[in-house]
């Protein structure tokens, strides 16, 4: 059976990027969209996506393994390594244990600044319809109560006049009141990347040497030094034609467009929810 290694970053850290890039590798597969349809199966009516390992049943265990490596087309005989990178997963990795305990991770560390400009961008979005017609072909019969809870919820967005309609991204405990207090956004984006980070962090930093990788953003768009880290790490294959594509794939514009996108207003409420944990990684000036 393939090795799963989890992608684990904030929305909108580039997580996507980096699982299509070392998925290029002929003995790796991985999931090819966010599933948390999957993850949540059984807790489709949880208030947020920190799910208790606990509470996990043999049958939602049988669940999400079946379904992973469905999804990742994985048999016993192809692929050795298998990406998923549901962004919901930074605030559940003891979760992800639960239901597979050799799991390695890699932890993608993007500026929050950044993030927050890009999530505000995605949340004021309308729904990519395309994508969820995708997912709803791939959604086993049992996720049907979890494509009704969503429905339900962007109906209730319109009932309740929120400013979005929809939630978008990982839901950290008290999203929803936050939402229906019509927190400013910028605030709401900072505290969904700051939570992110901080619960992943944690989580993982309990874990043994060896099972985590953490890199940045950053160090992955500067050159080539950090994709053959994670070649070396992944066990992949061919990984000169993996740094090969990295190179010409690669976006290396600046990571600053939130300078310019963010009102600032809009600036000083991320900085009051995120501020801390910036300086703390040094992203502060």
């Amino acid at each position: 059976m393939a090795q799963p290694i989890f992608i684990i970053g904030a929305a909108r850290s580039g997580t996507k990027y980096l699982r299509d890039i070392l998925a290029t590798s002929p003995n790796a597969c991985k999931v090819p969209y966010d599933v948390n349809y999957i993850w949540r199966y059984g807790f489709e009516q949880h208030p947020d996506d920190v799910l208790p390992p606990e509470q996990m049943t043999a049958k939602q265990e049988q669940f999400i393994r079946t379904h992973i490596h469905r999804l990742a087309k994985t048999t016993p005989d192809a692929a050795t390594v298998l990406f998923e990178k549901t962004v919901s997963n930074t605030l559940r990795v003891p979760y992800i244990l639960r239901a597979f305990p050799d799991a390695k991770f890699i932890h993608l560390i993007r500026d929050g600044r950044s993030v927050t400009e890009s999530s505000m961008r995605q949340w004021e979005a309308p729904p990519d319809w395309g994508r969820l017609v995708e997912k709803l072909r791939g959604m086993p019969l049992q996720n049907l109560g979890y494509a009704a809870w969503f429905v339900v919820d962007i109906i209730k967005g319109k009932l309740e006049r929120r400013k979005t309609d929809k939630l978008w991204g990982p839901r950290y405990p008290g999203i929803v009141d936050d939402v229906r207090a019509d927190v400013p956004l910028a605030e709401i984006c900072a505290k969904q990347w700051a939570q992110s980070l901080a619960t992943a962090q944690r989580d993982l930093d309990a874990l043994p040497h060896g099972r985590v990788i953490t890199v940045r953003y950053d160090d992955l768009v500067g050159g080539e030094s950090t994709i053959r880290q994670l070649c070396d790490f992944c066990d992949l294959r061919e990984a000169d034609a993996i740094v090969a594509n990295h190179l010409a794939q690669v976006d290396k514009r600046t990571d600053a467009k939130w300078r310019t996108a963010m009102s600032d207003t809009e600036k000083t409420q991320m900085i009051q929810h995120a501020g801390a944990l910036l300086e703390q990684l040094g992203y502060r000036e």
